[in-house]
């Protein structure tokens, strides 16, 4: 295949990481009902793994050696593409059948990152919109996503599956690395490498973003270091607020997974150590604690 496109009509090529779960096909058919018609679906999983899909020309699949993990399946789907646009799409999420048309609609030019607000599924019977608030306009990535305003959840948001972009900034900065923040460590390389960065949030919810017991971001294994050590590596050039607020917040809610009391000290002592905190960020953190105390 080889997908014809134009500045008014672009190819988009859609890249779906898999590890084989029930919800790909839905995810899947979700790309295809585009009422801006996609040009093919990249969908990457390891070898073995089977994988429930419907019957469409337009899908690839993409074969890993071995499994890998979310950032480099995504750059595996990016390499193997044929279009000019990317949009990537999580296996347990799916799309409304005008995301793409009303993304593309909203965006010019070459250099720029298209999200939009995202409807929030679970755990449970729970549903919200995210993000409250939409990034500004030349905005850094680090203040959107990292700099605590509220005790809320989900006031700043970039979810992977409201993410289209023009296939060469993937191939100016990689997704092959992989992180405890896939997503933001690579929207932080882009904006860094290229200054002249348009991130565009459109308003509309565009797409359902399921969060359940299946869901491998929400791992109980403690993690806490691994989440200090991104915030000291990634936010090391960020001014003392956003690392401050980071490492009380991020680093924070992975110890609350774990049910680790001793991860809520470590994220706090590093947040005092290399950072200036705010005081809602300062409060996330001991409310967190506290509730880690209740639990036992």
């Amino acid at each position: 295949m080889n997908p014809a496109t134009d500045s008014m009509n672009p190819a988009v090529s859609v890249v779906v990481p898999t590890v084989g779960r029930a919800s790909l096909r839905r995810a899947v058919e979700s790309a295809l009902r585009q009422t801006r018609p996609v040009a093919e679906v990249m969908v990457v999983a390891a070898e073995g793994v089977a994988l429930d899909l419907p019957s469409d020309t337009r899908i690839t699949v993409v074969r890993t050696a071995g499994r890998v993990g979310p950032g480099a399946a995504r750059q595996a789907g990016i390499d193997a593409a044929q279009g000019t646009v990317i949009a990537l799409l999580d296996d347990d999420d799916e799309w409304l059948p005008e995301k793409l048309h009303c993304q593309l609609d909203a965006v010019t030019g070459r250099d720029w990152i298209c999200s939009s607000r995202i409807a929030v599924s679970g755990p449970g019977e729970r549903h919200r919109v995210w993000p409250r608030r939409l990034i500004a306009p030349r905005e850094s990535v680090a203040r959107y996503l990292f700099r605590f305003s509220s005790l809320r959840v989900g006031g700043a948001v970039l979810q992977t599956s409201t993410l289209c972009f023009p296939i060469e900034l993937a191939r100016k900065v990689g997704w092959d690395t992989d992180t405890v923040h896939d997503e933001p460590t690579w929207l932080l390389a882009v904006q860094r490498a290229v200054p002249e960065l348009r991130l565009i949030q459109v308003p509309e919810v565009l797409g359902t973003y399921y969060v359940g017991a299946e869901s491998v971001s929400r791992s109980t294994a403690d993690r806490v270091d691994d989440y200090i050590a991104w915030g000291l590596e990634y936010l090391r050039a960020e001014s003392p607020r956003i690392r401050g607020d980071y490492l009380c917040t991020s680093p924070v809610s992975a110890a609350v997974a774990a049910g680790s009391l001793t991860g809520v000290g470590r994220a706090l002592r590093a947040a005092l150590r290399y950072g200036r905190p705010g005081p809602f960020a300062l409060a996330y953190a001991v409310l967190n604690g506290v509730r880690i105390m209740l639990r036992r």
